[in-house]
């Protein structure tokens, strides 16, 4: 889908967008129209429905889909092995939960044994001298064995100054090939750490980026561990777009809209509860059923509302069949995202946002969700037990996901609490509605001590001020070389 150029810009600038929740962090933030006032910009995105194109179309020269191309068979499995060798060495909590998963998925003799022969496989693989020479192999063979020439064509055409990828950890078919592709053609390549987790439970970046952009300098240094062969200067904090609408005025409701916008009573109350991804917590709405039946028996002077936000990913049969039974001072909101992209909508933001400031209190499982309503100086409350009458099996307890190696600080800091039966999760809902400051002081702390300065609306601004720096870099050594060559 080609748009109408923006007029003459002197760098060059492609962004990819791999993944449908990228959109809200390049498309529905200061980055676009940022950008295009220092640079031609095109888009290469999963995604071309035509109503995110509207957000972009003032600031791009052209987008253009990233098509599925399958991939050589030796190459997918040495990358699996590699995957899998890297994450023996971090060790990581998330680690240790992906072997158990394997184990339980593991139910036939044969599945069994080539689960035995992958561990026997990496072990000795797992460790850093053998995994920097693996990745260096898994490019090589990545690049030469690529099923598709369009990139080439495409960067040959274009000659971008800069190549960004607005989220490192999906695209490899797609996205992970560009990256390649420009590296090969000498193109500086950029790459945003997409989450707070990734580091740990996202196993090894493929990518050869010459830059990446970060959350916090917490990450900055997590990476830089991770990969020593990076020098500091190529990993920068801008913080992260995605938080930039919580603090920007315009994106903020007032209480009587936001509960006339889901059906809720603004008169009272409300506790927000958002629940995980399906699969990885089952039965789920086991639990919201228990916190319907707790709130009911509280004795508080106001009854609170329970307001239950879905994540569209995988959600549990059960709990669409939940919301669809009406119960009282129950509010299911409609899931204003494209369910075949996972790519939530721009009119989400202010909801969203919105339900955070004005909520009394937050549950959820172990999310970044925390970290949101932490930013509002909101009570939280985690799950650190099973649904009730659930029999889950080990590899799939709620309570592994507090201890995961990124949500272990959040957990410690005193700024959430965390219920580790039905009995604490009903003395924590009647503690942080009845003394809401409790906490208040933790919760400041942490996101000072891991944010800093970057929760002030314009991370998406700072990310294109250092996609402008790189492109800038790049054509100021073009041109000195060219000078060169003709004196």
């Amino acid at each position: 889908m080609t748009i109408s150029p923006n007029g003459h810009r002197d760098l060059n600038i492609v962004i990819l967008i791999p993944r449908g929740e990228a959109v809200r962090n390049v498309i529905y933030t200061d980055t676009l129209p940022v950008l295009s006032q220092r640079a031609r910009l095109t888009l290469l995105s999963v995604i071309t429905d035509e109503r995110f194109v509207q957000q972009s179309r003032a600031y791009v020269a052209d987008i253009r889909p990233i098509k599925e191309e399958p991939e050589h068979k030796v190459v997918r499995n040495f990358r699996h092995l590699l995957y899998e060798a890297h994450f023996r060495w971090i060790d990581s909590g998330v680690a240790h939960y992906n072997r158990e998963l394997n184990k339980l998925k593991a139910n036939t003799w044969l599945k069994k044994a080539r689960l035995l022969a992958t561990q026997a496989a990496v072990r000795p693989l797992a460790n850093r001298p053998a995994l920097e020479t693996l990745s260096k192999v898994e490019n090589y063979l990545t690049y030469r064995y690529r099923t598709t020439a369009e990139f080439d064509r495409l960067f040959r055409e274009l000659q971008p100054d800069l190549v960004y990828n607005a989220s490192h950890i999906h695209g490899v078919n797609g996205g992970g090939i560009a990256v390649r592709v420009a590296r090969a053609m000498g193109i500086p390549t950029a790459g945003f750490i997409f989450s707070w987790d990734n580091l740990t439970s996202r196993s090894r970046i493929f990518e050869p980026y010459d830059h990446y952009l970060m959350w916090n300098e917490r990450m900055r240094q997590q990476l830089i561990g991770q990969y020593p062969f990076l020098k500091p200067e190529q990993v920068v904090v801008t913080g992260t777009p995605q938080f930039d609408f919580h603090f920007k005025p315009e994106f903020w409701l007032s209480r009587e809209e936001l509960c006339r916008r889901i059906g809720a009573d603004p008169s009272r109350p409300f506790i927000l509860y958002t629940t995980a991804v399906g699969p990885f917590f089952p039965e789920e709405y086991r639990t919201v059923e228990l916190v319907i039946r707790l709130l009911k028996e509280i004795d508080l002077p106001e009854k609170p509302q329970l307001v239950v936000r879905i994540y569209p990913k995988a959600p549990d049969p059960k709990m669409l069949e939940l919301a669809q039974q009406n119960i009282p001072d129950v509010i299911f909101p409609p899931m204003l995202w494209d369910l075949q992209w996972f790519t939530p909508s721009f009119e989400d933001q202010p909801i969203y946002t919105s339900l955070l400031r004005h909520c009394a209190l937050g549950i959820n499982a172990a999310s970044t969700v925390s970290l949101e309503l932490m930013m509002h100086d909101k009570p939280v409350i985690n799950l650190g037990f099973d649904p009730p009458g659930s029999q889950l099996p080990h590899a799939l307890r709620f309570s592994k996901h507090i201890t995961f190696d990124h949500y272990r600080p959040v957990a410690e800091s005193g700024g959430v609490m965390v219920a580790w039966s039905p009995k604490e999760m009903g003395d924590h809902l009647i503690h942080g509605l009845s003394q809401p400051q409790a906490g208040s002081q933790q919760r400041q702390q942490f996101i000072r001590q891991m944010f800093g300065d970057t929760l002030d609306g314009q991370a998406g601004r700072r990310v294109a001020e250092q996609l402008v720096h790189l492109a800038e870099s790049r054509k100021a050594r073009d041109v000195r070389a060219a000078a060169y060559q003709a004196a």
